[in-house]
Order: C-alpha cells, then sequence, then structure tokens
C-alpha cells in the first residue's frame, strides 16, 4: 500500500462509522451482537500496521497521548476481571459480555493505531470528511422528518434517534466553533461552517432526542467558557439561537415532537400537574435509578460484567449512564471509568493552544455534552460514539504540534482550509 494508505483507510474508517453497515450474528442472543463495516476497516488499519512493523523489524511504538491510553488499558483490565466474575455465576451471559468487553479494547486499538500513524493522516481532512458526512445525515433527518405526515423520529444510518442526535452534536460544535475561529481571517468560509453548523443543530432538534438536546446545550455552554476570548461569541450565539427559532418553528408544526421536550400543564383539584412524555421521561430515569441502586447492592464489588445487566421488562438497559456502570462493574469499576473520562476531557482541554482552539474546545464540549446528556442514555460508552471521541482527541493532539515550531513556538499555519485557528 502506498504511504497515503492509512490516510486514506482513516478517512474510511470514518465514513463507515457515521454510514454504519452492520452484519448481525445469529449465533449471539442480542440484537445489538454484529460485526459492522467500521471493524473491517480497522482490521485493515491493524493489517497495515502490523505488515510494516514487519518489514521494518522495528516495534517500537511512540505514544502522543500515553495518560488516555493507560487509563483505557486500567479501565478495560477491570472489565476483563468484571467478566471473569460474571462467568463464574452466569456462564449463559458470556457470550454478550465478552463481545462488548472486547468492544471496549477495539476502541483502545483504534486509540493507539490512530497515535502511531499520527504523522501520516492529514487530519484537517478526516474532520472536513468527518463535518460534511455529518451535514449530509443532518440534511437528511430534517428532509425526512418534514416531509413524513404525523409523528415519526427517523434514525438516518444510526439505528437510534437518540444515538443519531448526540452524535448530530458533534459535527454541530466542530463547524460552529471552526466558523467563531474564522470569523475574522475567513469570513466566507466561516459562513458556510456556520451553515453547516446549524443544519446539524436544527437536525438534532428534528429527532425528538432529549439526549441530544441536553448534549447540544451543554456543548455550547462549555464552548463558550473556553473559548470566548479568542472565538466570536457573537457568531456562536447568534448561529445557536438562528438555529434554536428554526427549531422552534418546526416543532410548532409537530406538537407530539414539542411534547417530547416540554411537559403538559394542568390544574387537577387546586394543584399543578404535570404530564405528558416529557414528564413520563424524567419518572422513569427515576424509577430506573432506584432500580440499579437495588440490582448494585446484590453485586457491589465486580458487578454484572460491560453491558450485562439485567434488563427492565420496557426498555433495553437501565438508561442511565452512571447508575449502568455501576450496576455492570461495581463501585471499583465507576471509579476507574469515571477516572478514565475525566482523563479525556483534560486532554482535550490541554490541548488548546493559539494555533489549535477549534477541534479540542468542541471535542471537550461534546464529551460534557454527552456526560450531562448521561442521565438519559449511556451514549459516552456506545462504541460508535467512542470511535469518534478517540479521533477527535488524536486529531486535536497532532494538530496542536503542527501547530509549534522545534522551539515550542507557534509555527507556520497551513494552507487551504483548516481546523486550526491561525
Amino acid at each position: 500500500m502506498t504511504a497515503r494508505g492509512p490516510h486514506a483507510l482513516f478517512l474510511l474508517f470514518v465514513l463507515s462509522v457515521v454510514f454504519s453497515v452492520q452484519f448481525p450474528l445469529p449465533l449471539v442472543a442480542s440484537q445489538y451482537a454484529s460485526v459492522n463495516l467500521s471493524d473491517l476497516v480497522l482490521l485493515a488499519i491493524a493489517v497495515l500496521f502490523v505488515l510494516e512493523r514487519l518489514r521494518a523489524d522495528d516495534w517500537r511504538l511512540s505514544l502522543s497521548l500515553p495518560s488516555p491510553t493507560a487509563w483505557f488499558l486500567v479501565a478495560g483490565g477491570w472489565m476483563v476481571v468484571s467478566l471473569a466474575a460474571a462467568v463464574v455465576r452466569s456462564p449463559d451471559v458470556a457470550a454478550v459480555n465478552a463481545l462488548w468487553t472486547l468492544k471496549w479494547f477495539e476502541v483502545t486499538v483504534l486509540f493507539v493505531l490512530a497515535q502511531a500513524f499520527a504523522d501520516r493522516v492529514d487530519w484537517n481532512a478526516l474532520l472536513v470528511v468527518l463535518s460534511g458526512a455529518g451535514v449530509v445525515v443532518a440534511v437528511t433527518t430534517v428532509v425526512r422528518t418534514v416531509s413524513t405526515s404525523g409523528f415519526t423520529r427517523v434514525t438516518v444510518f444510526w439505528h437510534n434517534p437518540n444515538t443519531l442526535a448526540v452524535f448530530l452534536a458533534l459535527p454541530a460544535l466542530l463547524c460552529l466553533a471552526h466558523g467563531a475561529g474564522r470569523i475574522r481571517e475567513r469570513p466566507l468560509e466561516a459562513l458556510v461552517a456556520a451553515l453547516g453548523g446549524l443544519c446539524c443543530l436544527l437536525a438534532v432538534v428534528s429527532t425528538g432526542s432529549r439526549s441530544g438536546l441536553i448534549t447540544l446545550v451543554a456543548g455550547v455552554a462549555v464552548t463558550v467558557v473556553l473559548s470566548y476570548r479568542r472565538l466570536s461569541v457573537s457568531l456562536l450565539v447568534g448561529g445557536v439561537g438562528t438555529g434554536i427559532a428554526a427549531g422552534g418553528v418546526l416543532l410548532t408544526t409537530r406538537p407530539k415532537l414539542l411534547g417530547r421536550f416540554l411537559p403538559t400543564i394542568a390544574f387537577r383539584d387546586g394543584t399543578i400537574v404535570f404530564s405528558g412524555p416529557g414528564t413520563g421521561a424524567i419518572y422513569s430515569r427515576y424509577e430506573l435509578t432506584r432500580k440499579a441502586l437495588g440490582l448494585w447492592t446484590d453485586r457491589p464489588v465486580f458487578g454484572y460484567g460491560w453491558f450485562a445487566s439485567p434488563e427492565n421488562p420496557t426498555v433495553s438497559f437501565l438508561d442511565v449512564f452512571y447508575t449502568q456502570v455501576l450496576v455492570d462493574l461495581g463501585l471499583v469499576g465507576f471509579v476507574l471509568v469515571g477516572a478514565f473520562y475525566l482523563v479525556l476531557l483534560r486532554a482535550f482541554v490541554v490541548q488548546r493552544t493559539t494555533t489549535s482552539l477549534a477541534v479540542p474546545t468542541a471535542g471537550a464540549a461534546w464529551l460534557v455534552g454527552l456526560l450531562a446528556a448521561g442521565i438519559g442514555g449511556g451514549h459516552p460508552r456506545i462504541p460508535r460514539i467512542m470511535f469518534l471521541l478517540v479521533l477527535v482527541l488524536v486529531a486535536a493532539n497532532r494538530l496542536r504540534l503542527r501547530g509549534m515550531a522545534p522551539s515550542g513556538r507557534p509555527g507556520r499555519p497551513s494552507r487551504g482550509r483548516s481546523f486550526r485557528n491561525d
């Protein structure tokens, strides 16, 4: 394969994650057990890595992000311990438990390979492809929503409207942060980026996903806090306000969609009563949390295994990220996984420099948004979401290093469209 092979494979990997193609595993009793196209592309990247190392007879590996990598392995090690304990107690869950545990290590492998090939991948191009693919998904989501009569929650390649919505928050934040950073130097490019962000923002609203809206709102707030002195806050806030206004117009034409975000208020016997889907979700999360705490007390140390907590009769999972992790991995695993996400967040924040601001800011904002939306789903630990999370982290780190001269001072700006704030 040519010297551009890693770059082409990583671009293909991003597309295979966004536009997922799944091949179900019929012998495993789980609707989520499958081999995805992204798995095959990652296998090709790993094979390329091994072949090149064999040819050079050099297996030294330099990690530019050693701390997050170590925490990947620490958390994964406890998952293996939890798996072993779960198999001893309930051998019937071994297959599903093992597959989800392997997924964690698959994300770890991607993270390591991305660092190994970091200097041979055009990360600006990868981020442009990621954002462009997100805009395509967003436009498709909005078109399907407005062209469908009645109340239908579209999924568009993501098989779940909530996962679709939290994904769309990433290209929205990338585009808005990039536009807000380039409005003075390249106004046309900034406006195009802002328009793409607006499309993604409107698509989040059109999914009817409360998790997506929480991710987006929290992400925008973090973006403003982390960069208000160096980004155009007026463009950022104005763009978000325009998107919310457009979303409001969409919601008024879909009353059932509006009902997912706002509870119904009524007066009964002299008191205010809240009802409707918006309120039901709050009550259900409360009940699921109580159920999870009861399950955790039965296995407080090792848990039931990664993604192997007993299912609720009415939903697929306990549907609250924090209690899911507590039940799956026990108290020790909960602390380790929590520390892992904090290390990732810190890694994003420290990447922020004068020459590299938009990408780490958007990455940190998205991660905080995912964690905030954890009250309504396990989005931070979904493999497709984690694939994109680690790629954005490596991209942020690489863009920062490219922007620094050997002396440690900012280097010369790159040509063409770039997610760096030169």
